[in-house]
């Protein structure tokens, strides 16, 4: 924060977290709340903050409804050809012989199986996909037909259609992102990532594009973000991109006056 007078005097920090530092809250003299933004709070020094006896909440599930509705809408979009229709209605052709798919009978690992993730296994149930989940305990969860501990991202990768990563911790990130991991995914595969922007390189995720070891990307998120302009991510066919506007619907967003007098402090 480049004023520390407002910082100073606040009793309520609203923050995403990933910036939040040892420094920051030192000079938060006042500081009795934190309220973090999102759902993963893994790199916030919690040290600092439990020797201060802050109050910590999250928003976790907050987002798991528009976020889920978002990853299959974006998966109905690639199976039923949306971008090229749009793109061949605007030059009125036509054209009966484009092939488009389905949802029912393909196969879906969820990588992070929290609250988004259990909203995305639920609606892709409703459209017939069988559902592999991941996490790092290994134990069971709703809806999941077969559940893998990380360990075993290796055996499950090849099983599925779409790979879905909903991870909004850092949790052994390396083994998916590697290069030589690409290949165990079907070619065929659908690689959506509404979790972490970091999770995957954008060069390695390129090549793995380039190399067709992978069919089609569909990123809400990005490191860093924003995108500049001539990345290549923009105006790609076998890409897919939002920028994060799906994951709280409008009428939540609280515009009004605070119901109380608290000093607040906004780190964003």
């Amino acid at each position: 924060m480049k004023k520390d007078g407002p910082l100073r005097e606040a009793e309520i920090l609203i923050t995403y977290g990933e910036d939040l530092t040892e420094e920051i809250i030192g000079k938060a003299a006042n500081l009795k709340w934190i309220m973090v933004m999102s759902a993963g709070m893994e790199i916030m020094p919690f040290k600092a903050i439990e020797e201060r006896g802050i109050m910590v909440t999250n928003a976790r599930g907050i987002h798991k409804i528009p976020m889920a509705e978002y990853t299959i809408g974006m998966l109905l979009q690639y199976e039923k050809k949306l971008k090229l229709l749009m793109k061949n209605e605007k030059e009125e052709l036509w054209d009966r012989k484009i092939e488009v798919g389905e949802l029912n009978g393909k196969t879906m690992l969820l990588m992070g199986v929290g609250a988004i993730g259990g909203e995305v296994v639920c609606l892709g149930k409703a459209f017939g996909v069988k559902t592999i989940g991941m996490n790092r305990s290994g134990k069971m969860v709703q809806s999941i037909d077969h559940l893998y501990d990380l360990d075993h991202l290796m055996e499950a990768k090849p099983r599925a259609d779409y790979i879905v990563s909903s991870c909004q911790v850092r949790m052994k990130r390396k083994a998916f992102c590697k290069k030589n991991t690409s290949g165990a995914m079907k070619e065929s595969a659908v690689f959506v990532n509404i979790g972490r922007g970091d999770l995957i390189k954008d060069e390695v995720l390129i090549e793995a594009l380039d190399a067709r070891e992978l069919s089609h990307a569909i990123l809400d998120v990005f490191d860093p973000e924003p995108l500049g302009k001539g990345h290549p991510f923009f105006g790609g066919w076998r890409m897919l991109q939002s920028h994060r506007i799906f994951q709280v619907k409008a009428e939540n967003i609280y515009q009004g006056p605070l119901p109380y007098s608290k000093k607040i402090c906004v780190n964003a």
